[in-house]
């Protein structure tokens, strides 16, 4: 099943809308001529998120074709992403969920709540247990939210052992099963882009926050030069799966729309030689309707 004309998601609402050529049939993609934004018009239903389309199962789809396409590309970024992860020790967003678990520890001695939306295994969360003094990880209740099935299972397992759970469902259904203003820190990392309904989710973040709690966001970087350059061959392309792709200025629109702020996204974190853009949100507490979503500028395309 193929979810029908999908409007734009940062308005929702129908809007006028220039086809891009970039996605393969029958899928297509549309840039909204008001916002900016873009984003699949037909993606299939969320429900086939589960399984069908499961991380595990399109990542592997992906990793598979992208090897025998591009096999030397393939292998060097494997190699770079290998050399980051376990020799520079570098990996952005648990750095900043530690931070931020860091900081939620320092102020009082309850506990913290860190939700992680698409938890995959729920190895997150273990990692930033494993890197905040034994005190704080001791606070820490880590809670996951998956989709797919079988990942949902890896991680109840997981974090069950440290005091947390994992719930079994949509971003939005799992954070529905939780108190309002009762979570510290919720991560969407790798998550919004396959999202169909981003703005709802962003809500039921905001309203799942505690007064000072933070949301920590990565998706792909639609204003990468990398996808300039490499056109439907981008890395950030994942067809049908990735169902919405943002720029800086759009993500903030769309956060703004759920009544959230940007707290953090300095020059590194939108830089456009990186294919991966990141965001810190909070809540917006002067928000009290939904905000009109200011148009933006149509990208300009590089040479």
């Amino acid at each position: 099943m193929i979810t029908p004309s999908r409007p734009c998601p940062l308005l929702e609402r129908d809007s006028r809308a220039t086809p891009l050529g970039d996605a393969p049939s029958p899928w297509q993609l549309r840039r909204c001529e008001e916002t900016g934004f873009v984003y699949l018009a037909n993606p299939p239903a969320q429900e086939r998120f589960r399984d069908e389309f499961a991380w595990e199962v399109t990542h592997a789809e992906e990793s598979h074709r992208r090897r025998r396409a591009e096999p030397k590309l393939y292998a060097l970024s494997g190699a770079l992403k290998t050399f980051r992860q376990r020799f520079l020790k570098r990996d952005k967003v648990a750095s900043i969920v530690q931070s931020l678990v860091r900081e939620f520890g320092s102020d009082d001695d309850g506990p913290i709540r860190l939700v992680d939306v698409g938890c995959a295994q729920g190895t997150l969360a273990m990692r930033v247990i494993g890197r905040v003094p034994p005190d704080v990880a001791a606070r820490l209740e880590p809670i996951g939210i998956e989709i797919s099935t079988q990942l949902a299972g890896i991680a109840e397992f997981a974090l069950r052992g440290r005091g947390g759970r994992c719930i079994h469902g949509t971003g939005i259904e799992g954070l529905g099963q939780l108190d309002r203003g009762s979570v510290h820190v919720v991560v969407l990392s790798c998550i919004l882009e396959h999202e169909i309904e981003p703005l709802p989710l962003l809500r039921k973040c905001r309203e799942r926050l505690t007064h000072d709690g933070r949301v920590v966001i990565k998706v792909p970087n639609y204003n990468s030069v990398g996808r300039h350059l490499r056109g439907p061959k981008w890395c950030g392309y994942r067809w049908p799966d990735h169902v919405n792709y943002f720029t800086p200025r759009t993500l903030a629109a769309m956060a703004a729309a759920a009544g959230l702020e940007v707290k953090r996204m300095n020059v590194f974190d939108r830089s456009p030689t990186s294919d991966s853009l990141y965001a810190v949100l909070g809540r917006d507490h002067s928000f009290t309707v939904a905000a009109p979503v200011a148009a933006a500028p149509r990208p300009r395309r590089v040479a």
